[in-house]
């Protein structure tokens, strides 16, 4: 258990978020509360409260506020995928693949100065787009970058690149689409 105020908060709510569950109509704090307990973060119902608060905030948390106890839960059709911790791909024993894309222009000139691999090719196609192609590490920082350039490139392979992209695009879309 850290020792840190801090880490002990973080430490804290990462399990409180990691016990939600992905349906209405939820957990009550109470319940949060002994799940913690259980788990070794011994805190009140409060601390509970103001951290599910808090991280309404930042995450797609919802609160049932229907009947009482109020319930909380993941919002509907949204993954917990971001508290999963990285795969073993993630710390540095990533499978090289092929990855195979359109860009467009600016992307295109962007990769032009900054290769993202020694055999990436950049084939020029109509109106300045390209199609990339390069051998790199299927990881976390890959995903990362494609979600950074989602507006300028199209993954046409592998088929699990793009369906991974498309799964947390998907997921953004849900949250940001949402009341």
């Amino acid at each position: 258990m850290p020792s840190n105020p801090t880490r002990q908060t973080i430490a804290r709510q990462w399990q409180l978020l990691k016990l939600l569950p992905d349906r209405h109509p939820g957990m009550s704090s109470n319940q949060l509360q002994q799940a913690l307990h259980q788990v070794g973060h011994g805190t009140s119902k409060r601390t509970v409260e103001r951290d599910l608060n808090e991280l309404t905030e930042l995450f797609p948390v919802r609160c049932n506020s229907k009947g009482t106890p109020y319930g909380w839960y993941w919002q509907a059709e949204l993954s917990t995928e971001l508290l999963q911790p990285p795969q073993p791909s993630d710390r540095g024993m990533a499978q090289p693949i092929t990855l195979r894309a359109w860009v467009t222009p600016g992307l295109a000139r962007q990769l032009a100065a900054q290769p993202l691999s020694d055999d990436m090719l950049l084939e020029p196609l109509a109106e300045g787009d390209a199609r990339l192609v390069a051998t790199v590490a299927y990881d976390h920082a890959l995903i990362s970058w494609l979600l950074a350039h989602a507006g300028s490139i199209k993954v046409t392979a592998p088929d699990s690149v793009r369906e991974a992209l498309l799964e947390r695009l998907r997921q953004a879309l849900l949250l940001h689409d949402s009341d």
